[in-house]
């Protein structure tokens, strides 16, 4: 699983002195008494800090990304905090005087990452937390936008896109054909991968509707769930990647490595729908399609230094040829 893949970049590392000066203003001048790096994460760096007099810990994120992906972030928190579980921001930075890259400093969560309550295979936990996941993703995807795009840091859409079949396709023929995924994946899998998405393609355009938050990286690895017997969602963490766009990309996120109707499925599903979510008839389908974009892109960017990322990316993808041929 994606908890086994390897770092495209390293992580940024911050002596506790460092830390110190950075975020000490932020608290009144009080000590830093402790910084433990988080390993989760594969792109931004986190610690947990602990400071004089205080009781709850907060979280010191090192963004890999520009100022714009941190003021995304601090955007989105602030505009849906009021329905989603999300960490309050108390300060951010990138003006880059105090460090190279842009900064924050936010407040902790408790809570367990879903994939280990997913692993410790309790049925009725995890149908307890897909229920809340998919209740908490309706939310998510209630906040819609004019039009399909990356979004820049005040939430307007600054690089607009439209997904259908045709940029569906163009997009899947240079990533096969031209860039590394056809390299990783072989002749065999790329024409079996190639087929499908010409077969399946136009249903995408058929498909249109208006476009919602997403947030791009919605899996066990960025939702935090809190004690049984409840199990709601404490945190979702983690929206550098967030975009105006389809919701059946995180629906395919979510569900990537379940099996077809699987346990988890079949009640995050069901809470999505009773709490205003959309699934049109053949959303399977199209969830794997948008996930196809996903995984293609990843091994693109996947190198020799990966093996564990490209073996498993390799599999997905064979996994959703071999299920829709």
């Amino acid at each position: 699983m994606k908890d086994q893949w390897e770092r495209t970049e390293a992580p940024a590392v911050m002596e506790l002195p460092q830390i110190e000066a950075l975020v000490g203003p932020v608290f009144g001048g009080k000590r830093v008494t402790a910084a433990e790096r988080l390993g989760e994460g594969f792109s931004n760096s986190n610690y947990k800090l602990r400071i004089e007099g205080s009781r709850e810990p907060y979280v010191l994120r090192l963004y890999r990304g520009g100022p714009e992906v941190a003021g995304k972030e601090l955007a989105i928190s602030e505009l849906i905090a009021d329905s989603v579980p999300v960490p309050r921001i108390v300060a951010a930075d990138w003006s880059g005087t105090q460090w190279e890259k842009p900064w924050a400093v936010m407040e902790w969560k408790e809570g367990t990452l879903l994939r280990d309550v997913s692993r410790q295979g309790e049925k009725w936990d995890t149908a307890a937390a897909a229920v809340s996941v998919g209740s908490t993703l309706a939310r998510i995807h209630a906040y819609t936008f004019p039009e399909a795009g990356f979004l820049g840091a005040e939430l307007s859409v600054a690089q607009p896109f439209k997904m259908d079949a045709g940029s569906f396709t163009a997009f899947i023929e240079d990533s096969l054909f031209a860039k590394r995924c056809g390299h990783w994946l072989g002749d065999e899998l790329v024409q079996a991968l190639w087929a499908l998405c010409l077969k399946y393609a136009p249903q995408l355009s058929e498909h249109q509707e208006a476009p919602v938050l997403v947030h791009s990286d919605f899996n066990g690895l960025n939702l935090l769930i809190g004690e049984a017997p409840g199990r709601e969602v404490t945190a979702v963490l983690d929206w550098e990647f967030a975009f105006s766009g389809s919701r059946l990309t995180d629906i395919g996120n979510i569900l990537r490595y379940e099996e077809n109707d699987s346990w988890f499925e079949r009640h995050l599903t069901s809470a999505y729908v009773r709490s205003g979510g959309v699934l049109p008839a053949n959303w399977k389908l199209l969830s794997k399609l948008e996930d196809l974009i996903a995984l293609c892109d990843m091994l693109n960017g996947s190198t020799s230094e990966t093996p564990n990322r490209v073996r498993d990316l390799k599999r997905l993808v064979a996994k959703t040829a071999a299920e829709f041929a």
